[in-house]
């Protein structure tokens, strides 16, 4: 009995034998068994296929400019913005405008009509060759507290852009009873414009 069972072991120990050296051996050092797939990816398309040569030095897919010019930057953008300096001519609370207004002056006789309207003492020269005027009116107002200003004007390509500042107090802050009229001007060298527009902002004052 017992050379029975001991033939009947043979041939199990001789296949567990087989299946413990049936390991193989893939790339960068890691191992697997017979029973698990391995997937051998291809190189992506486009680069360079490696060679057994260790003196093979595969070829470089960047582009060189010609003649010598710096490589591209990328796309600069159509025109520029260019902010003008702005030379403050005066700014009230009390004057003769008592409607809101928005212009751009451009010659001596619409500035000379602007400033009889205006009324706040002599009227200031202008080289109307290189520059501009730029006048923004509030409107009138029934207390006082309220301001507006020409904040920034820029220039794009002979268009003017105004950017325009209204500012009221705020709900508890003590003001004056008297009516106000606020104007803000200023003159910028924008002789060469062709045409403007206007940009409003809103603030809320705090109390002073």
């Amino acid at each position: 009995m017992i050379l029975r069972l001991f033939a009947l072991l043979i041939p199990f120990v001789a296949l567990s034998g087989c299946a413990a050296g049936s390991s193989i051996r893939v790339a960068e050092g890691e191992e697997t068994t017979a029973n698990e797939p391995v997937s051998l990816a291809p190189a992506p398309e486009g680069e360079p296929q490696p060679s057994a040569d260790p003196a093979y030095d595969p070829p470089r897919t960047t582009s060189q400019p010609a003649d010598g010019a710096p490589p591209a930057q990328g796309y600069a953008p159509y025109g520029g913005t260019r902010t003008l300096d702005l030379r403050r001519i005066g700014q009230w609370t009390h004057t003769g405008i008592g409607e809101s207004r928005r212009l751009v002056i451009r010659d001596a006789n619409g500035w000379d009509q602007f400033w009889s309207e205006l009324a706040v003492g002599d009227r200031p020269d202008v080289d109307f060759s290189r520059d501009v005027v730029v006048a923004v009116a509030a409107g009138q107002r029934s207390t006082g507290g309220y301001e507006i200003a020409v904040d920034r004007v820029t220039q794009v390509d002979g268009q003017l852009q105004v950017e325009v500042v209204e500012r009221t107090p705020g709900p508890n802050c003590m003001t004056t009873t008297s009516l106000t009229q606020p104007v803000d001007v200023v003159v910028v060298p924008a002789s060469e414009a062709r045409s403007w527009r206007f940009v409003e902002r809103k603030e809320i004052r705090g109390c002073r």
